[in-house]
């Protein structure tokens, strides 16, 4: 995944005053099971490998798919 994709979950986030917890949770609804820890590594990007990729796209998918329901 790229900068401009972690970039994208971080200002998601703080645009719609979402935590990491809540995207934690969300994640855990949709079968990715991560922390904090990890999900602020893969967001800054000092980790990498396909967890991290996967945690990064289905996170991209809430954010949109959240955004998409907020903004009707």
């Amino acid at each position: 995944m790229t900068v401009k994709d972690r970039d994208h979950i971080r200002i998601a986030l703080f645009e719609n005053s979402l935590s990491q917890v809540w995207l934690i949770n969300r994640l855990e609804e949709h079968g990715v099971i991560t922390d904090k820890a990890e999900l602020s590594s893969a967001l800054s990007g000092t980790r990498r490998g396909a967890k991290i990729d996967k945690i990064i796209e289905v996170s991209i998918e809430i954010l949109n798919d959240y955004e998409s329901k907020m903004k009707k």
